[in-house]
């Protein structure tokens, strides 16, 4: 009791010591109770989780676009058998794209009216070379045969494709691991104009004109083509 006095009388002896001390004992409570609190957590393992993307690859099997063709006429055709694959593909395609270029070039690839006309079948098994006599390339299909559309037509202009890559449409090759035996044939049509007394020189004139103004004789074209892929929509996974 005697120490509680004395204590006391220091407090009120000294009010501003006092209030001091008071605040000191404050703060260290404020400390005291910051040290006791607590942050709950819990955690809960997920995955792993593989992710891997995909592949288009289309690739060529039987491949005779090499093979040229010389002294053609007027209602020739050129057919060259063209095998089309999607083994190394693992999602589907949207599209698939033709598109030519041709370097020489010339009326019998620039002219849309007497120029190169191309149409493509495909058949249901590979198709057979024949040799026929003359021997220029022939094939034939001992299966079934189907047009393969180019932007919706059965034939188109050659020059039409070297200005745009139009997409073919009902091939297989879309879906992965399928194959396309292809056949594209040239047209050379049959009205195709050419008189060398009436148009000064060879291979000149204007495109898709007369006997008068154009001689598609003496041309010489070497074709390039290019089949674009593309994959098919994004879509949740």
């Amino acid at each position: 009791m005697w120490c509680m006095r004395r204590i006391f009388r220091r407090f009120f002896r000294h009010p501003a010591r006092a209030a001091g001390t008071l605040a000191t004992l404050a703060a260290a409570a404020t400390i005291l109770v910051g040290q006791i609190s607590a942050t709950f957590t819990s955690t809960v393992p997920a995955g792993p989780q593989t992710i891997s993307s995909g592949s288009l690859i289309i690739g060529t099997g039987v491949n005779d676009s090499t093979i040229g063709a010389a002294n053609i006429a007027p209602g020739d055709t050129v057919p060259r058998e063209f095998a089309l694959n999607s083994t190394s593909s693992t999602i589907n395609a949207a599209s698939i794209t033709l598109k030519f270029s041709a370097s020489p070039s010339t009326l019998l690839d620039t002219d849309a009216t007497w120029g190169l006309q191309l149409n493509i079948n495909e058949c249901s098994v590979q198709w057979t070379r024949t040799t026929p006599t003359p021997p220029p390339v022939a094939y034939t299909c001992s299966g079934s045969t189907t047009a393969i559309l180019i932007n919706g037509l059965t034939t188109m202009p050659v020059s039409t494709l070297e200005g745009t890559a139009e997409p073919l449409t009902t091939l297989q090759v879309l879906t992965p691991a399928k194959n396309d035996d292809l056949e594209f044939v040239y047209t050379f049509p049959s009205g195709a104009p050419g008189d060398t007394s009436k148009v000064p020189t060879v291979c000149s004139g204007t495109p898709g004109g007369s006997v008068t103004t154009e001689d598609l004789q003496g041309c010489s074209s070497t074709l390039s083509y290019v089949l674009l892929a593309t994959q098919r929509a994004a879509a949740p996974q």
